[in-house]
């Protein structure tokens, strides 16, 4: 965790965790044990878009942060050898370079007709928990650790003065937010893309998807769009 890390709605930096780090974590593992851990709120804060407007971001408590870590390392264990060759965002060894690498090869070398951008709008305000949770279930045997997930999901947002309990999304700035939004498009983008879409191509077509954003490149007569 940074030096500078934010601070959530209880008020402890990570200094002030730290001077009693074990018995803080041996505290949390009891709790975690016993099913009696409780996410506190999210603080929102609001950064400036080069684009113009905001985005919200949630700030955990360092306690928080510490469990949302510890789940996507669990998870992340588990997905990277589920997740496709075309997915790139927030995966050990690889980068945004390494996307562009994909793309920028064939494009130099004349071999891609069509290349078609997609970028998914507020994507992690809008996941359909329901349906993420089904998602997580096909491989997550363990009830525990999926109401601990929950837990994660389902925590309200303190923005300014203005509580809020949102039924759809997962709080973008949470540590376990990017592993989950990858497990998310994972099935609803890349597995659909090679079940459904490739079979009805000619020629040759691949996905390049970065986090939420994607761009198929087309190699052949017929020109495809992807919605």
């Amino acid at each position: 965790m940074r030096k500078d890390a934010a601070i959530g709605v209880d008020g402890i930096t990570k200094e002030q965790y730290g001077q009693d780090l074990e018995g803080h974590l041996r505290d949390l593992h009891e709790r975690l044990k016993a099913g009696r851990y409780r996410h506190q709120p999210i603080r929102r804060v609001h950064i400036p878009k080069a684009s113009g407007g905001t985005r919200p971001i949630g700030v955990s408590t360092i306690e928080d942060k510490v469990v949302q870590t510890s789940v996507a390392a669990l998870l992340g264990a588990l997905y990277e050898q589920e997740f496709l060759p075309c997915s790139y965002g927030f995966r050990p060894g690889r980068s945004a370079h390494d996307a562009l690498r994909a793309l920028r090869a064939p494009i130099q070398n004349g071999e891609a007709n069509w290349l078609l951008e997609a970028d998914i709008a507020s994507f992690f305000d809008s996941v359909v928990r329901a349906a993420l949770v089904e998602m997580l279930r096909e491989r997550v045997a363990d009830s525990a650790l999926l109401r601990l997930i929950g837990k994660c999901l389902h925590v309200g947002i303190l923005d300014g003065a203005e509580f809020l309990a949102p039924e759809v999304g997962t709080v973008q700035g949470s540590s376990l937010s990017p592993l989950l939004g990858n497990v998310y498009l994972h099935y609803v983008l890349d597995v659909w893309f090679e079940r459904e879409v490739r079979p009805r191509l000619r020629g040759r077509v691949t996905l390049v998807r970065y986090a939420d954003d994607c761009a198929p490149r087309r190699r052949g007569k017929e020109a495809v769009m992807v919605t």
